[in-house]
């Protein structure tokens, strides 16, 4: 296939057009700091739900904007979540450590996207759980400056029972 070659009138009128529609190189890296930001609240996410702290993901989740699927379970909206999948589940879980192992965050403006993976263990009832699982999670940013913050819009995760050649539970 020959080399495509943009003639010295052309290479101007494309960076004119870059730069007109407001594209930057450096604006569409995502800062350092909206992947910290990103980065927190998934990580928040799983600390209260280990906690089964309700009123810190009622901060952290996108309120009825929400969508949970779960497997192949859908929840819409935080209320459903929290009174017909999270709550009760909560409940019946003895010594549940819920815990990121890898979390990868992209940023694109006030919408972010990450992949993780993750450590579930629990006791519910005579059972023992032990699952590594997966998952997306879509945040978007409410506000800007100083009062904006990052809230997970829609997450969709699977787990299975773990493996030898998973990764260990962080900090067991």
């Amino acid at each position: 296939m020959p080399a495509m070659r943009i003639s010295g009138r052309v290479l101007p009128v494309l960076l004119a057009s870059f730069v007109l529609s407001g594209g930057s190189l450096a604006a569409q890296r995502p800062t350092a700091d909206a992947d910290r930001a990103v980065r927190a609240v998934i990580t928040a996410v799983f600390s209260a739900q280990e906690r089964g702290d309700m009123a810190a993901l009622d901060t952290l989740y996108a309120g009825e904007a929400l969508t949970i699927f779960e497997g192949a379970g859908v929840n819409r909206g935080w209320a459903d979540y929290r009174d017909h999948h999270l709550g009760p589940e909560l409940k019946e879980m003895k010594e549940f450590r819920y815990r990121p192992i890898e979390i990868d965050v992209h940023v694109d403006g006030a919408t972010a996207w990450a992949t993780v993976s993750y450590a579930l263990q629990a006791k519910m009832g005579d059972r023992a759980v032990d699952n590594f699982g997966r998952g997306t999670v879509i945040l978007e940013r409410k506000g800007s400056g100083t009062t904006g913050r990052w809230v997970v819009r829609h997450s969709h995760t699977a787990s299975r029972a773990r493996r030898a050649s998973d990764p260990p539970m962080p900090g067991a």
